[in-house]
């Protein structure tokens, strides 16, 4: 009787556990220190015979002095199901963001360009910044957090919390939500945190449920730990982890701000009425030349476009302008380059020349002198742009 009578108080005390609130797991996802965990990550396609399966490490940890998002991470993927499993991963820390896929290594950092981690609005979306976008993140902590959060404060969304449930016999909270658009289902939800530390356990993602674009997203969390320190993220911890990449993928090295008093790299490219474009490191031009890397669909591709050919209009000599292209859209690439000039080469398919330049994001300038030696550079868009480049072009004559 005594036994039974412990059984019983210690079953009630337990059930009487106050319920957490979804205040309380928002807080518990952003508030700790340093998490680390793995989850399966599975998509699921109608059209597919086989799901898509990630299987992913990663390391959250929180940096209050970081203004651009308070958290940095290590997010290590592998998608399996192949006879070679393909490895990547995605890392951020106090304005540096590294992200490895498809044996390119990519590197942001806010030092040299603010731009890409800025928020901004891209058509009807908001664009979170390149670190915050990255493969993955968006099932980190702090970006469960954040979705929780836009979905209670949304109208779009119907949101049923339970706090007290079992799912295979543990005791969790869910949050299922729906979101319409026009009328229609665009996204059901579901959400399953623990009841010890309101750690995620599970997310379910039906996206255009019942359409030909559906698509079903499962990520399942297992070895969660929280910490109350997590190792110091650097790049030199980066290199230690992944020495490969950086000695494989990192294009020669070295970033774009090293590139001043090196000899252009050598490329060959096609322009956009078909023809190529090519020049070894050694060649010479015929006079002070203006290479301008860029994307044809970033939002401040014609304000560069603008104030580089009023540069080169300032000059007191006749400059060469040539204008490489990441992406290979010719529409998109002639649209903001209107009238191809004298002196002016349109190049596209420019990735490997981004690369060999070291150029972690775009637009980036590099003023050549005519002997092909880089006599400067200038990375991303601002106002004064144009003066600028007069600036530095007018020392070289």
């Amino acid at each position: 009787m005594r036994q039974a009578t412990l059984l019983i108080t210690m079953f009630a005390a337990l059930t009487s556990t106050a319920a957490p609130t979804i205040t309380d797991i928002m807080e518990s996802l952003d508030g700790m220190d340093c998490f680390n965990g793995h989850a399966r990550f599975t998509v699921s396609l109608p059209q597919l015979t086989d799901d898509v399966v990630y299987d992913i490490d990663m390391t959250q940890h929180k940096m209050p002095a970081d203004t651009l998002s308070g958290y940095g991470y290590l997010i290590d993927w592998t998608l399996t199901g192949r006879e070679e499993p393909v490895k990547g991963f995605s890392a951020y820390f106090t304005g540096n963001h590294y992200r490895y896929s498809g044996e390119r290594l990519q590197e942001y950092h806010i030092d040299y360009d603010p731009i890409p981690f800025v928020p901004a609005l891209t058509g009807s979306k908001r664009n979170k910044g390149v670190h915050l976008n990255a493969q993955f993140v968006n099932i980190l902590p702090f970006s469960v957090a954040d979705e929780l959060r836009r979905m209670v404060s949304d109208s779009a969304y119907t949101v049923v919390f339970h706090p007290d449930t079992l799912v295979s016999g543990r005791r969790v909270s869910v949050v299922s939500s729906v979101m319409r658009l026009n009328g229609s289902v665009a996204m059901e939800a579901e959400y399953v945190f623990s009841h010890e530390g309101n750690m995620p356990v599970r997310i379910r993602l039906e996206n255009n449920p019942g359409a030909v674009s559906e698509q079903s997203v499962a990520v399942d969390y297992s070895n969660v730990e929280v910490s109350s320190r997590c190792p110091e993220m650097s790049e030199q911890y980066l290199m230690e982890l992944y020495p490969t990449v950086f000695e494989r993928f990192r294009q020669s090295n070295f970033r774009i701000e090293n590139l001043p008093g090196s000899r252009l790299p050598g490329f060959a490219l096609p322009t956009t009425t078909g023809e190529r474009y090519s020049r070894r490191s050694g060649d010479a031009f015929r006079g002070p030349t203006v290479l301008v890397l860029l994307e044809a669909g970033s939002g401040f591709t014609p304000q560069v476009v603008s104030a580089v050919r009023d540069a080169v209009d300032g000059l007191p000599y006749p400059a060469d302008a040539i204008w490489a292209f990441a992406d290979n859209n010719v529409d998109a690439i002639e649209a903001v380059i209107p009238g191809l000039r004298p002196g002016e080469h349109v190049l596209m398919s420019a990735g490997p020349l981004v690369r060999d330049c070291g150029a972690a994001s775009l637009p980036a300038v590099i003023i050549t002198k005519a002997d092909g030696v880089v006599a400067d550079v200038l990375i991303g868009f601002n106002k004064d742009l144009a003066s600028d480049v007069i600036q530095k072009m007018a020392l070289l004559k």
